[in-house]
């Protein structure tokens, strides 16, 4: 795929256990098509220079049709203060591309958003998506990859993308799962 990016999604040790050693538009493209369900190819454009912290990961994706997307991620319920900022991010994108823009917000699976908060108004064409996988399976996924793993198990591509959405995945025992997850990178991590 074209378009400017680097590989900091996922880890060295991740790109080789996971089916055909995947890059960033991979990564990018299973969040996008399995959360908002938008299929369309897409550019990554880290060399747009963004009003953001530096710690912020949020990218431009410019869609075939040109459609321009803020894609970012959140490790927390988004707040009126976080809504701002997003907004103000892509109000600057849709003066840099003259053309309405859309914020891609994947959220944390048990993500609270209290509608009455989020009244924040302003001037453009910006249309903001939180999206979140609402589910519970995230204890048997982590169970089956670790299997694989233990076993010498080449990982498909379904495995590879339960891998990539795993911190995003929904959970019975968010403490439980938490715990998994980490006992499951640190597995992947000795692997590579």
């Amino acid at each position: 795929m074209f378009g400017i990016y680097t590989n900091k999604r996922l880890s060295e040790a991740e790109s080789k256990l996971l089916n055909q050693n995947p890059d960033d538009y991979i990564w990018y493209s299973a969040y996008v098509q399995t959360i908002f369900r938008d299929h369309r190819f897409f550019q990554i454009r880290e060399d747009i220079k963004l009003p953001q912290d530096d710690d912020d990961d949020g990218v431009v994706l410019l869609f075939e049709d040109g459609d321009v997307v803020y894609f970012k991620t959140m490790d927390k319920s988004p707040t009126y203060d976080d809504e701002k900022v997003i907004f103000e991010i892509c109000s600057y994108l849709e003066g840099l591309f003259k053309r309405p823009i859309k914020a891609y917000v994947v959220c944390p699976s048990d993500v609270r958003i209290d509608m009455s908060q989020m009244k924040f108004e302003g001037d453009g064409d910006v249309t903001i998506y939180f999206g979140a996988l609402k589910n519970n399976t995230g204890e048997e996924i982590i169970e089956r990859l670790e299997n694989k793993l233990k076993n010498g198990e080449e990982f498909t591509v379904p495995d590879s993308i339960d891998h990539m959405l795993l911190p995003y995945t929904g959970f019975k025992n968010k403490e439980e799962f938490n715990k998994r997850l980490k006992h499951y990178m640190n597995l992947v991590n000795e692997y590579g």
